[in-house]
């Protein structure tokens, strides 16, 4: 089968091998990216084109356009015709914009060069905790800031990959929040805000980030019908945080070292009511040596921002330094092996 086809499998003399496959990642990846950048799944949508038909549709020379999708089908992502005609098959039809949960921003977002630049300096990284990134001298979101274009793909990633979490949170009870002012740091759209404030209808919110990073939360907190329970909030949360009641950090202590981890946490517990509390929500490795997608999400942190995962024990320690303590752990590990670690305000 097309999908089973492997190039290095092949010179290693294990053409459907796994080494061969997992060594060829960087082919597959940027393939399935290049493909959806230039707009390919969409084009195909109305069914099947010529490579010289696709050309100007997506603003490519024929010859190349051609030799890549020869390519994307060697990977099952397209099929090829007896008259050179190219269609989406089942594994690429994900990567069209108009489709339910689409693919298209995960393909594109996640593998801006940035990205891909680090994890192409793996061994460098290891090496030398703190090379900088040729291709983003002034670091990952600097780029995203420079090139909005980009930053929306991501942007609109992080949301799906929330909106998955939040699927997940019905077990946990919440009310314990109902009275008070919830403020979501470096919340991006509001999607996790927005689930709180439904299931906590007496509750107020505050959504704070970055501008580019806030650009999409207006029209999806409109959609979601929360937008008048919100406050939007540009700022920076290594500078301050507003105050409230309760504060969120989804997915954003894993993004910084443990220096800067405390200053956030720290201008969380400064922003506190008395009795506050601080919900931490991440990837949280395990205590025991096991297999884990913890620690993959832990060596993209290493290698694109210089954070890195933690162990329950570790979120422990440096929060409590802040001046909090842990009073629940939910796990929350369907999808990816992520806690709900719900801190109290000494």
């Amino acid at each position: 089968m097309a999908d089973e086809l492997s190039l290095f499998g092949a010179m290693l003399g294990q053409p459907d091998g796994q080494l061969g496959r997992l060594l060829e990642g960087m082919f597959t990846a940027q393939v399935t990216a290049a493909l959806t950048r230039l707009g390919v799944p969409d084009q195909l949508a109305g069914g099947p084109l010529t490579a010289a038909e696709l050309a100007p549709r997506v603003a490519a020379p024929a010859d190349g356009l051609a030799r890549m999708l020869t390519a994307a089908a060697a990977y099952g992502l397209v099929s090829q015709d007896g008259a050179g005609r190219y269609s989406l098959t089942p594994v690429g039809a994900p990567l069209r914009a108009d489709v339910a949960e689409s693919a298209q921003d995960f393909a594109v977002g996640f593998l801006a060069p940035p990205m891909w630049a680090s994890i192409g300096r793996l061994a460098e990284v290891v090496r030398n905790p703190e090379p900088v990134n040729p291709a983003a001298p002034g670091g990952v979101y600097a780029y995203y800031a420079e090139h909005p274009d980009e930053s929306a793909y991501f942007v609109r990633a992080m949301g799906r990959t929330t909106e998955i979490l939040v699927s997940q949170l019905a077990k946990i009870d919440f009310r314990p929040l109902t009275a008070g002012r919830i403020v979501d740091v470096g919340g991006s759209r509001g999607t996790l805000l927005a689930y709180l404030l439904r299931v906590l209808p007496t509750a107020s919110g505050v959504l704070l980030d970055r501008a580019e990073a806030l650009a999409a939360a207006p029209g999806y907190l409109a959609g979601t019908g929360m937008a008048g329970r919100v406050e939007l909030v540009t700022g920076d949360f290594l500078r301050e945080v507003p105050e409230g009641d309760v504060h969120v950090l989804c997915q954003v202590l894993h993004n910084w070292d443990d220096e800067h981890v405390r200053t956030i946490v720290g201008n969380c517990h400064a922003a506190s009511h008395p009795g506050g509390g601080l919900m931490v929500i991440e990837c949280v490795l395990p205590d025991d040596p096991e297999p884990s997608l913890a620690h993959l999400m832990d060596l993209i942190m290493m290698l694109v921002v210089g954070g890195r995962e933690r162990t329950r024990a570790g979120h422990e320690a440096i929060i409590g330094s802040a001046g909090y303590h842990l009073v629940r752990d939910t796990p929350v590990i369907d999808v990816l092996p992520w806690r709900v670690l719900e801190f109290e305000r000494r």
